[in-house]
């Protein structure tokens, strides 16, 4: 069968096929190894390479298992990463946050060498891709999870990073280890346990860096502690959740009154971004 043969025959088992066809399209290319969608459609008449294999993984994407899971890898700001149970799947969200670290660490840095630290880094999609976007003078990643730190040592190894990496709830390591920063960048868990939740989500990504409680106790950990891991000025930047902005300012006005802070809203509409800039 042509690639397009077993494009055409799987849409018909998908009911969502104008949502999920994308999701097909993306197995067959990494069976016949193509680079590109615009690989596919130039090339949709090859014959595929290894039906057998496609079928299996096809079969676990109807049972709702992610595309990213089923492949091991996704793309985050134009570079591979692996991906797997052990962390969550990157979002374009994710990209944004990523987007705004960048254009305000050169506002307020410049061309400086910078000491990144990616708190509750789970797969380190974000710290590897400031570290290779702005350069650095080290990078550090911390995890509660000892799975997800083992995810973001290989993607560390597979991009060329050099990295120190601990296992620790919150800042409390970079703490003992006597760690300063210039620019902390944070994806905590933000979902509160009543939030409706995609079943693929739910069902395959892991609950402990999804869900939150009500007070947002991992980002009060890191606010708190904040000015223990800063040297002369630090720069940090959350990714949140849509309730959690009433709870953050709370936390702000408690423990770091004096900050420069901003919540600011994706592409969508949704407050996606909260930064800090203390001195």
């Amino acid at each position: 069968m042509t690639l397009f043969e077993v494009y055409k025959q799987a849409l018909t088992k998908l009911e969502n096929p104008d949502v999920d066809e994308i999701s097909v399209r993306i197995i067959l290319c990494e069976i016949n190894n193509l680079k590109s969608m615009s690989d596919f459609y130039l090339r949709k008449d090859e014959e595929i390479r290894d039906l057998p294999r496609f079928q299996r993984y096809f079969g676990r994407f109807l049972k709702g298992e992610p595309v990213q899971y089923i492949l091991r890898k996704t793309t985050f700001y134009n570079e591979e990463f692996v991906v797997d149970k052990r962390v969550l799947i990157p979002r374009q969200e994710s990209e944004e946050v990523v987007e705004f670290a960048i254009k305000k660490t050169h506002e307020l840095f410049g061309a400086k060498k910078l000491r990144i630290a990616d708190v509750c880094c789970g797969s380190g999609i974000m710290g590897i891709t400031l570290g290779k976007q702005l350069g650095y003078e080290k990078i550090c990643f911390s995890d509660i999870s000892k799975d997800a730190l083992d995810v973001t040592k290989i993607n560390c190894k597979n991009l060329n990073v050099k990295a120190t990496y601990y296992c620790g709830d919150a800042l409390e390591e970079l703490i003992k280890n006597n760690e300063k920063f210039d620019l902390l960048i944070s994806n905590p868990p933000y979902i509160l346990e009543n939030e409706v939740v995609d079943d693929a989500v739910l069902n395959y990504e892991p609950h402990l860096a999804l869900f939150t409680d009500p007070n947002f106790i991992v980002y009060e950990k890191i606010i708190k502690n904040i000015r223990e891991i800063m040297d002369k000025t630090l720069l940090v930047v959350f990714e949140i959740g849509t309730y959690s902005h009433p709870k953050l300012e709370e936390i702000i006005k408690k423990y770091c009154p004096d900050a420069e802070y901003n919540f600011l809203k994706d592409i969508n509409g949704k407050e996606r971004i909260l930064y800090l800039y203390l001195k």
